[in-house]
């Protein structure tokens, strides 16, 4: 049975309290919890994400699993990728960009929870792709994810997982989730960070796995570059070998699936 003294709140004490009360008192383990109180949207090994209503309030939560002693202790210590999206989302959102709002991260039998505020009526760009909009639809995704993507980079991070799950949408605006690998880069856009780079390859891949052609693609190339005196060469250019090695990996795990964009068939 899950106690009060297992539940410690280490980021958002408000929300972290609300959440420690819904777990208090269960007779199994917090995976089994997870199964049984949230409507689950992902689900592996160690992690299970889930969709809960508390407060009234529609909340994404994420139970990271420990996987050792060790990664325990640097839970205790406020250490791991949960702490890390939480503080990121802060920051992100300090500088105006479209994430989430986290509430609270909570230490609980097993491992550590993440808490953040749901988007309304919200889908990812994967889904709404594969739903086969039309032209104009598809049009304004690719653009909204290109003013999305360069305002995240404008604000001086870059995501480090930019797959098409991780952008949500919703009325018209696109969203980023899954902020574990965001991190701070050094100024001078994507010319100067190899990482911000990748950024755009990743999507790019994602786009190749999923048949997107070249005219499909480019309002997104063209959003991203907006007022920037760069030109699309040159974007192409700095993506370039982060896209190839992403295209060898993903090759290796997969096999080759669509038709390679921006760096020729």
């Amino acid at each position: 049975m899950i106690s009060e003294a297992q539940i410690r709140i280490r980021r958002g004490p408000i929300w972290g309290k609300r959440l420690g009360q819904q777990l208090l008192g269960f007779g199994g383990d917090t995976t089994d919890w997870m199964g049984q109180n949230t409507q689950l949207l992902k689900s592996d090994k160690y992690s299970r994400v889930g969709l809960l209503e508390l407060e009234q309030q529609a909340c994404y939560l994420k139970y990271y699993q420990s996987k050792s002693w060790g990664q325990s202790a640097l839970f205790q210590l406020g250490i791991g990728r949960g702490f890390r999206s939480f503080e990121g989302a802060l920051a992100l959102r300090g500088k105006g960009v479209s994430v989430p709002e986290p509430l609270s991260c909570v230490l609980v039998p097993g491992g550590m929870m993440l808490l953040t505020r749901a988007i309304e009526q919200a889908r990812d760009l994967k889904a709404e792709w594969l739903d086969g909009p039309d032209r104009h639809r598809r049009s304004t995704l690719m653009e909204q994810a290109g003013y999305a993507l360069d305002g995240f980079h404008a604000a001086g991070y870059c995501h480090g997982d930019c797959k098409w799950s991780n952008f949500l949408w919703s009325q018209g605006q696109c969203y980023f989730v899954d902020l574990e690998a965001v991190e701070h880069v050094r100024a001078g856009g994507i010319q100067s960070s190899n990482k911000q780079a990748r950024d755009i390859a990743r999507f790019v891949l994602n786009a190749e796995d999923l048949g997107v052609n070249e005219a499909e693609l480019e309002p997104f190339l063209r959003a991203y570059l907006g007022e920037s005196r760069m030109r699309k060469s040159e974007l192409i250019a700095c993506i370039l070998p982060a896209l190839d090695r992403l295209r060898a990996r993903h090759a290796r795990r997969y096999g080759v699936r669509g038709g390679r964009l921006l760096g020729g068939q």
